[in-house]
């Protein structure tokens, strides 16, 4: 085989691979759907007409599925179609302004990798117009905080992804918040 068709094959061949990997995370991670409402908080990064409890915070969520902003922040509640399911959900919002990310925490449901429905604690980042991470905006991640035995967890973790700018997951698996960037931290694991 000449080096032409040897690195056409090559090319190929790790192409089948990433595609594998990527349907092979799809299968093993959490779902959270980020709906449309939720997204244009990354555009207008404000309280909307019927935000209650506007104030200024340093932290948001509990538990695990919480994070520290870089320094007092906007901080409020609002009910939002958060996951586009045609049920509006009672959202906290915090936007770190400094590091141009806003923070979304609510009790809701997500999917298991089995398919099965679970409820608990999800907290969702989102990259404004101004992130310091140069990210697209709109894109972002989120966690969710598994209690022993939900989704067959063999202890109480937290699981997360990351997602582009149209809400698709990118990167998934167990997460822990670096309290320093409040960004998030994966620890991707392969599978057999």
């Amino acid at each position: 085989m000449n080096k032409a068709g040897a690195w056409l094959s090559m090319t190929v061949l790790m192409a089948f691979c990433i595609l594998a990997a990527a349907q092979s995370q799809q299968q093993t991670a959490m779902k959270v759907i980020v709906g449309g409402q939720l997204s244009a908080k990354a555009a207008a990064p404000a309280p909307g007409t019927t935000a209650k409890g506007a104030s200024q915070k340093k932290s948001i969520g509990t538990g695990k599925a919480s994070t520290t902003a870089s320094q007092p922040s906007s901080f409020w509640s609002e009910e939002l179609d958060v996951d586009d399911d045609g049920t509006v959900e009672t959202s906290d919002f915090l936007y770190d302004a400094q590091r141009g990310i806003v923070y979304a925490y609510r009790e809701d449901d997500f999917t298991c990798p089995n398919g099965k429905s679970e409820s608990g604690s999800i907290l969702t980042a989102l990259y404004a117009t101004s992130n310091k991470s140069a990210a697209p905006v709109g894109s972002g991640w989120f966690v969710v905080d598994v209690d022993e035995e939900q989704c067959a967890a063999q202890e109480a973790a937290m699981y997360g992804c990351r997602f582009d700018a149209s809400g698709n997951p990118t990167e998934c698996g167990a997460a822990s918040l670096d309290a320093a960037t409040g960004e998030l931290e994966l620890a991707v694991v392969a599978e057999d």
